[in-house]
Order: structure tokens, then C-alpha cells, then sequence
């Protein structure tokens, strides 16, 4: 079991909400960026920050500028998000501070306008370096502008991330892992795989329904997620979340938050806000409606209100919650912890249900904490959702 220790006691996470092209997977809010009013949208964050900063968690160890794709941010408004960001929050407190990149967008310069404005970790979107798929899913760069954004970043910044995909339209065993064994040899310290999902409402799933393309055979995906676990052992990299593999020191500490429950503040269109305890808040998904919020002469209270949607979580969705978060990690659920919070009866109530998984080989346990299993990741929705 890979045991790491969560920095953050809090973070803050800015959701940019603009790309060049939507790839055909991504069901995150995004729009054109030729809509793109970068000043007002910096004055937008800005604005929202200093409205909400009472939500803001009392310590803030992480920073997160997300999308959408980050890296357009023009130099000069990238600049005054970063400063304006890092004096609201105190500058010395902030240990990891993230920003999210498209391989095009990468170059000596932009590498060195991050770092100056206190990036110290740079997550770059990947997917995968076969010219074919990158084609098929809309990315806009091909492999070798991911290798040689790679090289650049390798050289040049300590704690980079790739992401990569597996079950992608036309993908084999074989593909995939020269994927990862060349995102591995480039020297990554963390790495991000996901399975392809086809959620509703994306051109992917549309594509798939109207039988204009297929889905990767599940027996493959299951091999290629075998595969990576071996392969990222063997260069190093233990696996700590169900997506994510990173060496030793090297975890994401703000996703991290969104594994324990810890508060994190939102900023943006569809930014999710959580404050630790059991409120959800989160910003419609319209970069009309927030600029018009957080860019007039003095900002509505009234207009936030229609924003922002909020949510109150119930003991039961909160209980729920936390075996899902927790079982996500190898790390897994403190049963001693849960049972003392929650008590006698819904740690009965649970162990009742996780007896019949124990015995069929999909949890164990290791003293208190409960895991998946190797067996148990690959069917972890079915697992999880049958412990609610």
C-alpha cells in the first residue's frame, strides 16, 4: 500500500474557460476563444475572489488554474491573475501552485512566464502521441509537438504531470504502452491515465451512438490498465489514486483535497466550491452570466445569487461521499475513523455489505484502512456504488 501525506489543509482552483477546439471526450464547460475577453475575465476572477474570500479556506496551501485550456492565457493577464491571486492568498503559504497546459502552447518563454509568477508544477494534457487518435479526439497538436513540449519542461521545471488516455477509438494493448513508456522515459514525476468515458451530451458519445465509431474492446482497456500499473511501478511510480501515479513526494496535494474532503474556493464559470464541512457550492456554466456578475460598476449580489447554485449534504450523502473519495485512493477508508464519526450502527450497516467483497477478493483490509484490490479497481464503480 502506497501511504502519502496530504499537504493542503485548503485550495484554490480558477476554472479558464476557454479552448482553440473542444475535443470530442470533454464534458467540462468550455467556450470559443475567440469570445475571449481575457482582462475582464482576470477582473472577473479577481472580483469573485474578493466577494467570496470569507469562503476562502483559512489556510491555503494550493493554487490550480484549470480549464478549458490555462495556457492561452495571454502574458500580461496571466501576470495579473497570478499576483493578484498570490497577494489575496499570502504568497508564502501557497506550497503548490499548478497550471494546466496544451503541448502547443508550451515553449521556453511561456515556461519561464509560469515559473516567474510562482508555478511550481505543470500538469500537460498529452493523451497520447499516436498522430492517428490525437486526429480521432480532436487534439489540436500531434505527437511530436508532445515530445518536444516534453523535453522542454523535463529540462526546465521539477514536478511536471502527463496525462494519458486508454480505450480510445482504434487503440491497442501495444500502442498504449509505448504511450506510457515514452511519457515515462521523458521523465514525468506524476502521471494521470485515464479510461475514456463516454459522457452524455459529448460529440463522442454521439458519434458512438449513431455507429460512426466504436468502443475500444473492454477486455483491452483492462489489459492496458494492467499494463500501466506494471510499467509504472517498474520506472518508479506507485500508484496513490485509481487515476493518478506519481514518484514518492511527487502527488497532486490539491486534487488530494477533493479525495479527504478538505475546503477548497471555486473561481469561475462551473467552478465547484466545497467548505470541509457539508455545503456545495457551485457557478453556473455561462461565461455571460459570470462576466456580467463580477465586471460591472459594483458587482450584484442579487446577480451572484442567480450564479451560483448551492447544495446542503445530508449525513447519508456525506457518509457516501466519503467511502467514495477515500476508496478511490490506496491509501483506502479509515474504518476506525468512520465508525467514530458516524457510529456503532452505520459502521455495521457498512461492514455487512464490504463482508461480501472481502470474500469475493474485490476489498481487504490492512489493520483499519480498507482498499480496493487490484481485482476491486478494475470494477470500483460496481464496488463503491454497492457500499451505499
Amino acid at each position: 500500500m502506497n501511504e502519502y501525506k496530504v499537504c493542503g489543509s485548503g485550495g484554490v482552483y480558477i476554472h479558464v474557460p476557454y479552448c482553440r477546439k473542444r475535443c470530442i471526450y470533454c464534458d467540462f464547460y468550455s467556450a470559443g476563444v475567440v469570445q475571449a475577453d481575457w482582462r475582464r475575465l482576470v477582473d472577473a476572477f479577481l472580483t469573485e475572489f474578493d466577494m467570496r474570500k470569507e469562503e476562502c479556506p483559512e489556510k491555503t496551501d494550493t493554487l490550480y488554474i484549470g480549464g478549458g485550456t490555462p495556457s492561452l492565457l495571454p502574458a500580461k493577464e496571466f501576470e495579473r491573475l497570478s499576483t493578484g491571486l498570490r497577494q489575496r492568498l499570502g504568497d508564502s503559504d501557497i506550497k503548490e501552485f499548478t497550471i494546466e497546459v496544451n503541448p502547443e502552447d508550451v515553449t521556453v518563454d511561456s515556461i519561464a512566464l509560469w515559473q516567474a509568477y510562482g508555478v511550481n508544477r505543470i500538469s500537460v494534457g498529452v493523451q497520447s502521441f499516436d498522430n492517428r487518435l490525437l486526429h480521432t479526439v480532436g487534439r489540436l497538436h500531434d505527437g511530436e509537438t508532445a515530445r518536444r513540449a516534453l523535453r522542454l519542461l523535463s529540462s526546465r521545471c521539477p514536478n511536471v504531470s502527463g496525462d494519458l488516455i486508454f480505450g480510445l477509438p482504434g487503440q491497442n494493448v501495444e500502442g498504449f504502452c509505448r504511450d506510457v513508456r515514452e511519457m515515462l522515459d521523458m521523465g514525468v514525476k506524476h502521471l494521470s491515465a485515464y479510461s475514456l468515458m463516454y459522457e452524455e451530451r459529448t460529440a463522442l458519445t454521439q458519434l458512438r451512438n449513431d455507429g460512426r465509431l466504436r468502443e475500444a474492446d473492454e477486455m483491452d482497456s483492462v489489459e492496458m490498465f494492467s499494463l500501466l500499473c506494471r510499467l509504472t511501478e517498474a520506472y518508479g511510480l506507485k500508484r496513490y489514486e485509481l487515476s493518478n501515479y506519481a514518484l514518492p513526494g511527487y502527488e497532486s496535494q490539491h486534487n488530494s483535497l477533493y479525495w479527504y474532503g478538505k475546503p477548497y474556493l471555486g473561481l469561475g464559470p462551473s467552478a465547484h466550491s466545497y467548505d470541509g464541512k457539508r455545503t456545495r457550492r457551485w457557478n453556473a456554466g455561462d461565461i455571460r452570466m459570470y462576466l456580467r456578475t463580477y465586471t460591472t460598476s459594483e458587482p450584484s449580489p442579487d446577480l451572484q445569487d442567480k450564479l451560483i447554485t448551492r447544495e446542503i449534504l445530508t449525513d447519508e450523502e456525506l457518509r457516501e461521499e466519503e467511502i467514495m473519495t477515500r476508496l478511490r485512493t490506496t491509501s483506502g477508508l479509515d474504518c476506525y475513523a468512520y465508525k467514530l464519526h458516524w457510529g456503532e450502527q452505520a459502521w455495521k450497516k457498512l461492514r455487512y455489505k464490504v463482508s461480501r467483497h472481502v470474500e469475493a477478493g474485490n476489498l481487504c483490509f490492512k489493520g483499519n484502512m480498507l482498499s480496493l484490490t487490484e481485482r476491486g479497481v478494475m470494477i470500483s464503480d460496481e464496488v463503491i456504488v454497492d457500499l451505499f
